[in-house]
């Protein structure tokens, strides 16, 4: 068994994961759909709507992306610091350090793709039921 600091790493760890994969999940996933049900993507695009909607979607997607292409860089950094003690006074190692310290970072990111994907969401019901 391990610390309690331990236990909350291991459960942030596992609801980071869920969420950024429905996250990303939902980013793509409800765009395929829209387009896909033919119905659907009629209204959407006759509403005029179409553009605001895909590009709120596709905004919100790419930032889980990048913010998971940055956390795993920033990781590897540590790592690769921590086996390598010289490596920490590189700048680099620095960035990734501070990255990796400001959480801020990921939750301003994962709000910024809810609102994004809220928009959407409400344009397209919007559209879609009136």
């Amino acid at each position: 068994m391990g610390t309690k600091a331990e236990e909350y790493l291991n459960a942030y760890g596992e609801f980071a994961k869920t969420l950024r994969t429905w996250l990303v999940a939902y980013g793509i996933g409800a765009p395929v759909l829209l387009v896909t049900n033919e119905s659907a993507s009629r209204a959407i695009k006759a509403s005029g709507q179409a553009r605001t909607i895909a590009i709120c979607f596709l905004i919100g997607a790419t930032i889980q992306v990048v913010l998971a292409t940055l956390n795993k860089a920033a990781m590897w950094g540590l790592y690769y610091g921590e086996e390598n003690e010289r490596v920490k006074y590189n700048k680099l190692y620095k960035v990734a350090f501070w990255f990796s310290e400001n959480f801020w970072i990921d939750i301003l990111a994962d709000i910024a793709s809810l609102v994004l994907f809220a928009i959407a969401t409400w344009k397209a019901f919007a559209t879609l039921i009136l």
